[in-house]
């Protein structure tokens, strides 16, 4: 299980069972931590954007004639 830092404490219940999660970095189940990123005690993780490819140069202007 990968860690998570949990920003604020919060409660998770499943099975008729309420777990309490402490602020701070942990090893929390994929459930858990997908329920704590949805409502915001633990930060997205940063997805890597996809380059954007650079912008083409500005064309030359026409010689004038």
């Amino acid at each position: 299980m990968p860690k998570h830092n949990v920003t604020q404490a919060f409660h998770y219940a499943t099975g008729g069972e309420v777990l309490h999660f402490k602020k701070g970095e942990q090893e929390l189940p994929p459930d858990v931590a997908a329920h704590a990123i949805k409502h915001g005690f633990v930060p997205a993780p940063k997805t890597p954007t996809a380059k954007q490819p650079d912008a083409p140069a500005k064309a030359e202007p026409a010689a004038k004639q």
